[in-house]
């Protein structure tokens, strides 16, 4: 018999095992007491005549190889003035020396954000920055009659800061959308901009502790809506609560892992099986509906991130996560292999079922492969060869 690590090295590529017990002892940044968080935000004001080429109306101009700034100025070529932080005064400059040179050098990237270590006089240790460009517009002067030489551009520079350089990487795509968000308010108000600013760290970093702390043991239901696409609905909850759980079934999902458009048709075809999970927080304890199925591969990886609710340790539990959604890529390529073998030899066919019985993930593999081989006879054949007999031994029990 064909154990699921042997199919495992079947994989094209040397697979990295990821086991939920390993994530435990796992060196991860450790927050043993509460991360001081700061924010600032400036505004960048660069002369359009400084800026030649093509892409000069966007401030910068773009390396046809990749998405970075390619355009080095000097600092007199913009001018950053400080709209809102919470920085000591003392400690603000540093930041704005750091953030010129940055600029300078072209060290960003359209889009998303950057993430760098600072060192500041008011913190014991280095600190990361994360930092981004938003909202960028040209601005006309009316008095000049070339708006190629009078033009200018005007666009703000995001400062989120806290904890490591190595942990706050881990949040990247949190960071990334909660600075997206901050655009819409970025003209108004100081004090309507600082209040949104002051919520980065708890809104992008600690709502995953939240979730975790709100689920417990359910938090397998999440984790298999997450990797089938399957949609959920929350309620009798607050508006922070539903943002949470939004937020975690986006970061344990795996898009950005697989291509976007296999993504679009898994998650058209459960919206067209009308699928949806009900998760009722108004009971005394949180009670799921229409999640009956259970998923030993989502449910082994639950002591790993009670463990890490324990500790206090939001980072931990995202590395957890990230390895949550490399054991189940892993497990993805594996199938796929073994899938194309099965068309020619019955072998390989057992081998597949074996992993499928054995890998406690099989119905939510099954249905992946099964939309992504729709239009490849061969495989589509022992997709269903697999399924039948799935059923007919019990390894399965719902029809996706």
């Amino acid at each position: 018999m064909i154990s699921q690590s042997s199919l495992q090295e079947s994989v094209d590529g040397d697979d990295k095992e990821t086991d939920p017990e390993a994530d435990e002892a796992a060196e991860e940044p450790r927050e043993q007491r509460p991360t001081e968080t700061f924010y600032c935000v400036y505004r960048r004001l660069s002369s359009r005549s400084q800026l030649p080429g093509d892409d000069a109306e966007m401030g910068y101009r773009r390396s046809s190889s990749s998405d970075t700034f390619s355009k080095e100025m000097s600092a007199a070529d913009f001018s950053l003035s400080l709209v809102v932080t919470n920085l000591p005064t003392v400690a603000e400059p540093e930041l704005r020396g750091f953030i010129i040179k940055r600029l300078s050098k072209g060290a960003f990237f359209d889009g998303m954000g950057t993430i760098a270590t600072v060192e500041l006089s008011v913190t014991e240790q280095p600190v990361a920055c994360y930092y981004c460009l938003l909202h960028q517009n040209t601005i006309q002067e009316p008095d000049s009659s070339s708006s190629e030489a009078s033009g200018s551009v005007t666009d703000h520079v995001l400062c989120f800061l806290g904890s490591t350089e190595k942990a706050l990487e881990l949040f990247r795509i949190e960071l990334d959308k909660y600075a997206q968000g901050l655009e819409l308010y970025l003209e108004a108000e100081a004090d309507i901009l600082e209040a949104h600013l002051k919520s980065w760290y708890d809104e992008s970093v600690l709502y995953l502790q939240r979730v975790v702390q709100l689920f417990q043991e359910k938090l397998s239901v999440l984790l298999r809506a997450a990797l089938s696409h399957t949609l959920v609905e929350v309620k009798h909850a607050d508006n922070r609560t539903k943002q949470d759980v939004e937020r975690f079934l986006s970061v344990a999902s795996l898009q950005g892992l697989i291509q976007e458009d296999r993504v679009a048709t898994l998650s058209e075809a459960r919206s067209q099986e009308q699928q949806v999970i009900s998760v009722d927080c108004g009971e005394a304890t949180l009670v799921c509906h229409n999640a009956a199925v259970s998923n030993r591969f989502c449910e082994d990886w639950i002591p790993a991130f009670s463990n890490a609710l324990k500790s206090g340790n939001p980072f931990l539990m995202r590395q957890i996560l990230e390895n949550f959604k490399l054991k189940a890529i892993q497990d993805m390529n594996s199938l796929k292999r073994s899938i194309r073998q099965a068309e020619t030899s019955n072998y390989a066919l057992y081998k597949c079922y074996t992993f499928l019985k054995n890998c406690g993930n099989g119905d939510i593999l099954l249905h992946t492969v099964r939309v992504e081989h729709a239009e490849l006879p061969e495989a589509r054949n022992v997709v269903q060869v697999l399924e039948e007999f799935m059923h007919e031994e019990g390894v399965i029990t719902s029809t996706d």
